[in-house]
């Protein structure tokens, strides 16, 4: 009786520590997009750490949607940054639209 007790308080120990490692995923992780040689984080931030090159702001543009902004974003920042790894996107109301360009450090 008792060999039966400690076997299914193993069992269900196991059980239990196995549903603890997918708790444990880190739900905010992603991979992000490389478009046109730059990693565009939007709404995010790289984990690794990074200097800052600089800011473009996108200006007077003709279309108001997502990735024309961004587009238009990555024409500016490869245009003034060659060198950059990565655009910051900070997209705002009222046509203030602008990315902060980053290198990561090595």
């Amino acid at each position: 009786m008792k060999k039966n007790v400690v076997l299914i308080s193993i069992l269900v120990l196991a059980m239990f520590s196995f549903k603890n490692e997918e708790d444990k995923i880190d739900k905010s992780k992603a991979v992000v997009n490389k478009i046109e040689g730059f990693y565009i984080f939007s709404d995010s931030r790289p984990l690794m750490a990074y200097d800052t090159l600089g800011v473009v702001e996108a200006g007077f543009i003709s279309g108001t949607q997502y990735h024309t902004i961004r587009t238009n974003l990555i024409k500016r920042a490869r245009k003034k940054y060659a060198n950059a790894d990565g655009l910051i996107l900070d997209l705002r109301n009222h046509g203030l639209d602008q990315c902060i360009v980053i290198k990561f450090k090595q």
